[in-house]
């Protein structure tokens, strides 16, 4: 899973959480799992914000217009959060009930807010490894049908034994990921710059929509693009293992 889509993926889980979250506050009567309700949206506040506004900035993550949705969505997850948390401070200041908690549900409560911290970090590293072990990595941008919103930013790391794409990085182009590059990392303007500073050459069609990679003449991936990308340019990219 795409760096971007892991955290759109925690995003929208979570989101819809508090639903569940917000009527399990509502019938619940112990105090002690009010108490852990509490814990667990006070992190997914925080996961939320951040996800929304410093992840994506921190990790230059090219976003469209899907981020407004998101927005909307975290908005309303947010206040039934709050609604949650209210509701179960209420019944915690009416309890008289001595705070405990099982090893079981310490270990799922645990588990609820460390995973989308290991998804994201799983996430990261892998598109990072990617590219630190890549030949080239090239940017293009989808320009869509043309109007408000629709061009979109994506990438791959390429070398002998894969061709991944990758989303860490493109947030302006290809000029944010400089700094998840190797510093002999030489800039490709054009596509026909890779020829001349690579043992690779790159085939690409916006009618079969397949990106086709070949070292010393012989083709060695032939990758097929995700069915949103098209009317697609080359925008630029990098050569890390320079002939």
């Amino acid at each position: 899973m795409l760096l971007k889509s892991c955290i759109y993926f925690i995003l929208i889980v979570i989101s819809l959480l508090s639903i569940p979250i917000l009527i399990y506050s509502i019938k619940n009567k112990k105090q002690n799992n009010s108490k852990g309700i509490k814990t667990i949206i006070f992190f997914y506040i925080i996961y939320l914000i951040l996800g929304i506004v410093v992840i994506p900035n921190i990790f230059c993550l090219d976003t469209g217009l899907e981020i407004l949705v998101l927005d909307f969505l975290v908005l309303i997850a947010i206040i039934n959060y709050i609604i949650s948390i209210i509701i179960c401070s209420k019944k915690i200041k009416q309890s008289n009930e001595k705070f405990s908690l099982s090893k079981k549900k310490l270990v799922f409560i645990l588990l609820l807010i460390i995973l989308p911290i290991l998804l994201v970090f799983s996430s990261f590293i892998k598109e990072y490894y990617l590219i630190m072990n890549s030949d080239l990595i090239l940017v293009y941008n989808s320009q869509g049908n043309g109007g408000f919103g629709d061009s979109k930013e994506f990438a791959y790391a390429i070398n002998e034994r894969y061709c991944e794409e990758i989303s860490l990085g493109i947030g302006v182009e290809d000029y944010s990921l400089v700094k998840y590059l190797p510093k002999k990392a030489k800039k490709i303007e054009n596509i026909e710059d890779i020829s001349n500073l690579s043992n690779y050459n790159i085939h690409f069609s916006n009618n079969d929509k397949y990106i086709s990679v070949y070292k010393n003449g012989k083709i060695i991936h032939k990758e097929q693009l995700n069915s949103i990308y098209f009317n697609i340019d080359f925008d630029g990219g990098f050569c890390i293992n320079i002939k």
